[in-house]
This record gives C-alpha cells, sequence and structure tokens, in this order.
C-alpha cells in the first residue's frame, strides 16, 4: 500500500520551479522532469504531519499562480479538505499528548512533595 501524501501539477513555470527550490534543494532540470513524467512535484509520508503541511502550503501558492495542482494521499486524488482535516487532527493529539505529560509529570511531582 502507498503510504505517501504528494503534489503533481500540470505544467512548469518558472514561479513552480522557485516555489519547489524554497522547499528542496533540487535542480531546474528535475523539477521540469518531475512534472514531465508525472511525478508528484513533492512527496512525503502520509504521516508525516509537517510534510503534509507543506504540500498544503505548496498546493495554496500554486493555485495563487494559476497552476492546476492535484493532491495525492494513499496514491489517489485527494481533497485539499481531507488533508487539511487530517493535519489539525494530527496537531490536536500532539497537544493532547503534552497535556497528558504535563499532568503526568506534575501528579510525580505533587506525590513527591507530598512524601517529603
Amino acid at each position: 500500500m502507498n503510504s505517501t501524501a504528494g503534489i503533481k501539477v500540470d505544467r512548469f513555470t518558472a514561479g513552480v520551479a522557485k516555489l519547489m527550490r524554497g522547499y528542496e534543494e533540487v535542480s531546474i532540470s528535475e523539477i521540469k522532469r518531475r512534472i514531465e513524467c508525472g511525478e508528484y512535484l513533492y512527496e512525503c509520508d502520509f504521516i508525516d504531519e509537517k510534510g503534509v503541511s507543506r504540500i498544503l502550503s505548496m498546493y495554496e501558492q500554486l493555485t495563487a499562480q494559476g497552476v492546476n495542482c492535484t493532491l495525492f494521499d494513499h496514491g489517489k486524488p485527494s481533497d485539499i479538505q481531507f488533508l487539511r482535516n487530517w493535519v489539525q487532527s494530527c496537531r490536536g493529539v500532539a497537544e493532547e499528548v503534552e497535556r497528558d505529560i504535563d499532568r503526568e509529570v506534575l501528579g510525580y511531582c505533587e506525590d513527591d512533595a507530598a512524601e517529603q
């Protein structure tokens, strides 16, 4: 099973190259090759919240330039709202884990203080 997220664009432009080079050290010829071969312009593991956030940012910037983009998750075309919701969910889980860790640490500190 393909567990990646990615973005493809329909054509090469100087704006696409400039934007892509801001995210990844890659030659202009490699960017052009990826587009012409129908490969992902950028891809990451689907569980990489920062990578998926980067893809969403690229999508917004490219569509603002008038470039047609297609988002993918698990090798299939995806919806921007689905990926936004997924990133938001990841952030919510991370915040909850941090709160649980803080509570656990504070609980141990309170228990230690009571014993002294």
